[in-house]
């Protein structure tokens, strides 16, 4: 096991480079970025430019790494293998992985891209980009703005409150509440269900080949709407449920 400890600023860009293996990442000290690394590849090195530190091997031997970095910070992670695991509030949060599965806490902005793993999150405040191809996607939390898409996983969402955009091709999609201006959702032969909190107005522009659509009975309040949705559904074989939450 080999540790190491670097001083940086207020924020720090941390980059991870391994073939196999596990990436914890954990919450830190201010000013500080610890790594631990445990390999059998003696190429591995863990190099510091500034607030600027990689921790890469170029012999590809299954490698364990646990960093401890500060609230602010950009994390970018590259590995074929390995799972990550990131328990620490980030800034940016962007991984490239094949079949390793994706776990985070909350990151302002996220990336992610994969074939066969899927992603886990909490919260992500600002943009969220995950592209997977058999792997399920899940985010209890949208703020601002996301774009999801998936082969043949599943696609959950537990609250939305940004633009959000979805595409599947025999995933299920479900967005169990609603409160963003707008949403864009493909589905090829998977399913589709949404939540629309009560006092919505929702402009639906919705279309199925041989799947039903199901809608909510109208809101009998004569109140005026609290907010208005724009959504736009598109579905081959699958069924689209909207219902009315709260």
């Amino acid at each position: 096991m080999n540790e190491s400890e670097f001083a940086v600023g207020d924020s720090a860009l941390l980059k991870i480079s391994i073939r196999s293996g596990r990436v914890s990442v954990e919450s830190g000290e201010p000013g500080s970025v610890s790594i631990s690394v445990d390999t059998r590849d003696p190429t591995f090195e863990v190099r510091q430019r500034g607030d600027v530190i990689v921790a890469a091997g170029d012999r590809g031997d299954r490698t364990y790494v646990t960093a401890r970095v500060p609230a602010i910070s950009d994390i970018e992670i590259s590995t074929a293998s390995a799972d990550v695991n990131v328990e620490a509030g980030l800034r940016r949060l962007e991984v490239s992985s094949a079949s390793g599965d994706i776990t985070f806490d909350s990151t302002h902005t996220l990336e992610t891209k994969s074939a066969s793993g899927g992603v886990t999150g909490r919260q992500v405040s600002g943009e969220a980009r995950c592209v997977t191809a058999s792997g399920s996607i899940r985010i209890e939390e949208l703020l601002e703005l996301a774009d999801l898409s998936t082969a043949s996983g599943n696609i959950n969402v537990d609250r939305c409150a940004g633009s959000l955009i979805c595409a599947t091709t025999s995933g299920n999609i479900k967005i169990g509440e609603l409160t963003g201006p707008s949403a864009n959702i493909k589905s090829m032969s998977g399913a589709v269900r949404i939540g629309i909190p009560t006092g919505t107005r929702l402009d639906l522009d919705a279309n199925t080949f041989s799947g039903k659509v199901t809608l909510p009975s109208p809101n009998p309040s004569p109140e005026p709407p609290e907010r208005e949705i724009t959504a736009r559904v598109r579905l081959v074989s699958g069924d689209l449920r909207i219902d009315r939450t709260g």
